[in-house]
């Protein structure tokens, strides 16, 4: 059960780390067998939705989960199998997935789809576009 603070609420902070921890664990339980993390599924998705970018536009939006060796060792693995191809060299390198990447790609998003549903049911999707204002403007508001 979650600690409270001294006006009874839990904190947000507190609820922003739970959820996701929760979310993390859930995505690598049904992932797992796919031989993806969250994490991985979330670079893979990254691609596939940037069509053609670089490695460092994918690094930008990953840097808080993940470190660029991670990030590195995803890629290489994805080229490994046949899913992604790098065009240049160094952080600018372009990606793309190729038709196979696609593939796994929507392979995964089934997967992580049924994560979303269960995690979103009891959710309208006005309360979801408002926790999401919320915390942009907080964000937006600390930095």
């Amino acid at each position: 059960m979650a600690q409270r603070n001294i006006t009874g609420q839990t904190p947000i902070g507190y609820w922003l780390k739970h959820v996701d921890e929760v979310i993390t664990s859930h995505v690598n339980q049904v992932l797992h067998d796919n031989g993806f993390t969250r994490f991985r599924w979330q670079v893979l998705n990254i691609l596939y939705e940037g069509d053609s970018t670089t490695r460092n536009k994918v690094f930008e939006i990953m840097k808080s989960f993940i470190n660029a060796d991670q990030l590195d060792e995803f890629l290489n693995g994805f080229v490994q199998e046949g899913w992604l191809v790098k065009r240049g060299d160094g952080e600018t390198v372009e990606l793309a997935l190729t038709e196979a990447g696609k593939t796994k790609r929507e392979e995964i998003f089934r997967l992580q789809s049924e994560v979303r549903r269960r995690a979103m049911l009891g959710i309208s999707d006005q309360e979801y576009a408002t926790v999401i204002d919320v915390l942009q403007r907080m964000v937006y508001n600390l930095e």
